[in-house]
């Protein structure tokens, strides 16, 4: 442990524990290292595994799990009405776990459900919400500088906070980068009860997935990009059908967007979008510098092409030589035959 835990002025939160969190650990504990601090998991979920965080960076982590408040008549008594699930039952739970240790950083999930979270205890404790970041780092007179994206999510911003104030940060997956586990790390493990709060003024009836061929490229977990390879708009038409099978959205090189193949919104690239998905299957793209720049952050390329001197190989995890259109086809008849369950 790097410093004691009284210590954590830096904390990661999360309603579950994913990749994304991981990352997170890691910047958190860069930034905690820095000025010889402790760092804190708060998890106001489930979390089957905490020596995990341990692992990965943490060295106090407290899991709450929150009871979802009773039905009206149903007997609960005061139980029912514990944390709910919802924004307000987290917020609660983070102000007053956190308040107490006098956090310097705290960093959120970038999803939907975190930046809500993020948003309210920002407000609720007078803390500054700075959203999405990129990263941050403390100066030499001490002062936390964060980098985040602007609101047209473009250009980039600088935030730098004071001594005495706390940054609430909220990071994408695949923005900030997890440490090596270490299986030697200690740490502290506590279970808080949750704090009572009252009905949660939104209930989620259900859930309805977003379409993901209409989804923003940098929210995609699964892209399927095509380049000059594909030939026209019409190789573009047989990429979409490969990726509505894959539960991907399509995306392009620079060339494709500039030949009016498809939307500019959907590129990427230094001059187009900046994306991070589980898998990126590139088709016809060479790879040029600004291109690989936009998706190096994803964490399994696909490439196929007919160069074996293609750059975009060079990044890829997996690489084929071979007449796309041919691939796409094979792929295309293959996928359909599966269940849904495979894939």
């Amino acid at each position: 442990m790097s410093a004691p835990v009284e210590w954590c002025r830096t904390w990661v939160i999360d309603h579950r524990v994913d990749a994304a969190t991981y990352e997170r650990l890691g910047d958190a504990r860069q930034l905690a290292d820095a000025r010889s601090e402790s760092v804190g998991a708060l998890i106001v979920g489930a979390c089957c595994d905490p020596g995990a965080l341990i692992a990965a960076g943490a060295d106090c982590v407290k899991i709450v799990k929150p009871v979802r408040p009773a039905d009206p008549g149903s007997a609960g008594g005061s139980a029912g009405r514990v944390a709910g699930c919802g924004p307000l039952g987290r917020t609660a739970n983070a102000e007053a776990i956190l308040a107490p240790y006098r956090p310097r950083v705290v960093l959120a999930s970038g999803g939907p459900d975190g930046r809500e979270w993020a948003a309210r205890l920002a407000v609720r404790r007078g803390w500054r919400l700075v959203s999405p970041a990129l990263q941050a780092g403390f100066d030499r007179d001490g002062r936390l500088v964060v980098t985040a994206l602007s609101a047209c999510g473009r250009y980039s911003r600088k935030a730098t906070l004071g001594p005495d104030e706390t940054a609430v940060l909220t990071f994408r997956p695949g923005v900030a980068e997890a440490m090596p586990a270490d299986s030697d790390r200690v740490g502290t493990v506590e279970r808080p009860c949750s704090v009572e709060v009252g009905e949660e003024p939104i209930r989620v009836e259900r859930e309805i997935p977003a379409n993901p061929s209409e989804i923003d490229i940098c929210d995609a977990d699964r892209i399927v990009a095509g380049g000059r390879g594909l030939g026209g708009a019409d190789g573009f038409q047989r990429l979409a059908r490969v990726a509505r099978v894959l539960k991907a959205t399509v995306a392009a090189s620079r060339v494709a967007v500039d030949l009016g193949w498809v939307d500019r919104e959907r590129q990427v690239g230094q001059t187009g979008k900046t994306v991070a998905p589980a898998l990126y299957l590139a088709c016809g793209i060479s790879g040029a510098s600004h291109h690989l720049a936009g998706m190096a952050g994803a964490r399994h390329i696909v490439a196929i092409n007919t160069d074996p001197n293609a750059p975009i190989f060079k990044a890829a995890h997996l690489g084929l030589v071979a007449d796309l259109h041919e691939v796409l086809s094979q792929l295309e008849a293959q996928l359909a035959a599966e269940p849904r369950s495979a894939r």
